[in-house]
């Protein structure tokens, strides 16, 4: 199985920049998805535990005078969101390149 990553990098920059963060203080994770099959509740739950828990700490990171639940919640909010984005992004591609094989393979006579 292909191993699956979500650098969130560029996810949190958004949530960073509600917090005033400079672009040399942009904390980045890792979340690995490859053990999973989305196509299933229970593992899509693991996969939105792992997204909070990673959003939390690097949100919390990168603006360590966060003291309003109000304003982490709205940078884990936003990390969460546009990691969401990118998965669904990247599922995307991928089933449009499978459409595209099979597509070509059955004009192939």
């Amino acid at each position: 199985m292909l191993l699956r990553t979500l650098t969130t990098a560029a996810l949190l920059a958004l949530g960073l920049t509600a917090a005033h963060a400079e672009d040399s203080d942009i904390v980045s994770t890792t979340v690995a998805y490859g053990d999973l099959n989305l196509s299933q509740p229970a593992d899509a739950k693991i996969l939105a535990g792992r997204l909070q828990d990673a959003a939390k700490s690097v949100c919390l990171k990168a603006n360590p005078e966060i003291a309003a639940k109000s304003a982490l919640g709205v940078c884990t909010d936003s990390a969460i969101s546009m990691a969401m984005w990118q998965i669904e992004d990247s599922l995307d591609q991928k089933v449009r390149s499978n459409l595209g094989n099979v597509h070509i393979s059955m004009e192939t006579p």
